[in-house]
């Protein structure tokens, strides 16, 4: 008997479209444009129980959800009662804002050990969580190891969520990083960088996925025998709606 293949998901990062408004207007772009996922941004500054009912209200599913370091602090949970409610067992921190990024090693180190807790916590709930990069991350330390080397050797329970887009924009060889951490991955999110000289100022050079410059067609086979959830983001979408659509149909013509 032939094994049934994993379940992909397509998720929206919701951030893409946060123009539409709150989060229930999100969720409504986000079916339209067809999605059946999406990741949030922790709860979307309602309480877990109002998170949970516009969720199920909207008849999306919830693949991951971002939760910066304050809210792993202050609501972790509330947050864990909504993913349960959900039935996602994905959680990402996803930024550090410029002042709570580490200095040196030893500060690397010690957001390690903070991170490698709150994986444990979270691994005993059947939850797995990951540290999503941006381009400061691979800062060179004293040592010249980049500071997301140091984070996840010192983190060993801590997965990936790379962001590919920010990896290369970082000038970093994203097909090197993504063969290295294999076995860390968790989820990946998939955007596109505008070739250079090219594309609309307003989207910061950013692209609509597949109307860019990464190879994506390259990296998705080898993506797709580790992963089962893959995230649509763009930072700065000048026509949100339509970078949604594009994005989708990108992935499903893909990994379907």
């Amino acid at each position: 008997m032939k094994k049934p293949q994993p379940l992909i998901k397509i998720a929206l990062q919701l951030y893409t479209v946060r123009s539409a408004g709150d989060l229930a207007a999100r969720l409504a772009l986000a079916r339209e444009a067809g999605y059946v996922w999406v990741e949030s941004e922790a709860l979307h500054s309602l309480p877990a129980e109002a998170f949970v009912a516009t969720l199920q209200a909207s008849g999306m599913g919830l693949a991951s959800m971002h939760v910066e370091m304050s809210d792993l602090g202050q609501r972790l949970p509330e947050i864990l009662h909504a993913l349960q409610a959900l039935g996602c067992q994905q959680l990402v921190m996803p930024w550090l804002d410029e002042g709570e990024r580490p200095a040196d090693r030893a500060g690397w180190l010690a957001l390690a050990a903070q991170l490698e807790q709150y994986a444990q916590v979270l691994a005993s709930k059947g939850i797995a969580l990951a540290y999503h990069n941006h381009a400061f991350e691979f800062e060179r330390l004293a040592d010249g190891r980049t500071a997301l080397e140091t984070l996840f050797e010192a983190a060993p329970s801590l997965r990936w969520q790379p962001d590919v887009a920010w990896v290369a924009r970082a000038g970093e060889d994203p097909a090197a990083w993504l063969s290295r951490h294999a076995a860390r991955l968790q989820s990946v999110h998939v955007k596109d960088l505008a070739p250079d000289g090219h594309g609309e100022p307003a989207e910061q050079g950013w692209a609509t996925l597949g109307e860019g410059r990464l190879p994506w067609g390259q990296w998705l086979p080898g993506l797709a025998a580790r992963l089962q959830t893959f995230i649509v983001e763009h930072d700065h979408p000048s026509q949100p709606a339509r970078t949604a659509r594009v994005g989708l149909r990108y992935l499903s013509e893909r990994l379907h």
